[in-house]
């Protein structure tokens, strides 16, 4: 229990007198800072021979007691940490075959030139009007220059490589693929019948983000307790300001912001759905056989295409 200790004013010392507490570490001293700093209280850190001292200002006390209390009650309805075992091996070797599978997209297109392109872009017409759902999946192996191709691939793999020890290897990807190609095709419909063409890897990109974001909530979800509303606006609050930030294209007229959007969003709902029932990332049949759908698919789409 928090209690203030007044001390009388030293003279030429800022008014942060009032104690709140006592710790020997200053990590602990610093984390109940923090609570006060975030409810937007000043506060000090001092050091006493071996002891750190937490003070805040007379006029401040009574909330600081409050922010404080409230802070060590959530530490103590938290979740107690369960032993683990010795730490699994995270393998990504996924993650430079991809890189190598979007490079070799990126040269043969440039090999064939104007007619691969038109064979796979996303057209809102022939996706909506023809049935011609396979450009959604087409569309995200294409791209419009070399940044655009860099831009995606760098995204695409540390977003991937975040949710490979959740999701699996295969998993993972046929997760990317399917929430870019819904999200493709969410944006072909929304247009339709107006003319809307696109190309890139970027729906999925931001898929892979929205994955990552329900993935989140889900254990959040999990949680028996400590399920504060600050817990649920970090995850959220990060991938909507990420998607902000990466997705906005700074006003570029090529940019399909609306794609990005319903990429994220699928890929937020994809990524609950997930991970709700939690499929062992290490399982091995499961983890070869979304893999290879993943490829299936893709190839079935350029066989469609041609």
């Amino acid at each position: 229990m928090y209690k203030a200790v007044v001390e009388e004013e030293p003279p030429n010392i800022p008014p942060l007198l009032v104690e709140l507490g006592r710790f020997s570490h200053l990590k602990d001293a610093r984390e109940r800072g923090l609570v006060l700093a975030a409810s937007g209280l000043t506060h000090s850190i001092g050091r006493e021979g071996e002891i750190w001292t937490l003070r805040c200002a007379h006029e401040d006390v009574h909330r600081a007691i409050f922010e404080l209390a409230a802070y060590e009650a959530e530490l103590m309805t938290a979740e107690p940490v369960e032993e683990e075992g010795p730490p699994v091996k995270v393998r990504l070797w996924s993650l430079p075959l991809v890189a190598l599978l979007m490079v070799g997209f990126a040269v043969a297109q440039a090999e064939m030139g104007e007619k691969w392109r038109e064979a796979g872009i996303l057209s809102s017409d022939l996706v909506c009007g023809r049935g011609e759902w396979w450009r959604t999946v087409t569309a995200l192996t294409l791209h419009g220059d070399v940044p655009h191709v860099l831009a995606n691939l760098g995204a695409g793999i540390w977003f991937g490589g975040l949710l490979v020890p959740s999701f699996g290897q295969g998993l993972t990807w046929l997760a990317v693929i399917v929430s870019g190609a819904l999200g493709n095709a969410l944006t072909a419909w929304a247009y339709h019948p107006g003319l809307h063409r696109s190309l890139g890897a970027s729906s999925a990109v931001f898929g892979a983000l929205g994955l990552l974001v329900g993935d989140a909530l889900v254990r959040l979800l999990q949680r028996r307790s400590g399920r504060t509303w600050w817990r649920w606006v970090l995850p959220l609050g990060a991938g909507v300001g990420l998607l902000a930030f990466l997705g906005a294209g700074e006003g570029k007229s090529n940019v399909d912001v609306l794609a990005h959007l319903w990429g994220f969003a699928v890929g937020m709902v994809l990524g609950f759905g997930i991970g709700f029932f939690r499929p062992p990332p290490a399982g091995v049949v499961l983890q070869w056989s979304c893999g290879l759908a993943a490829g299936v698919l893709v190839a079935t789409a350029w066989a469609l295409a041609f």
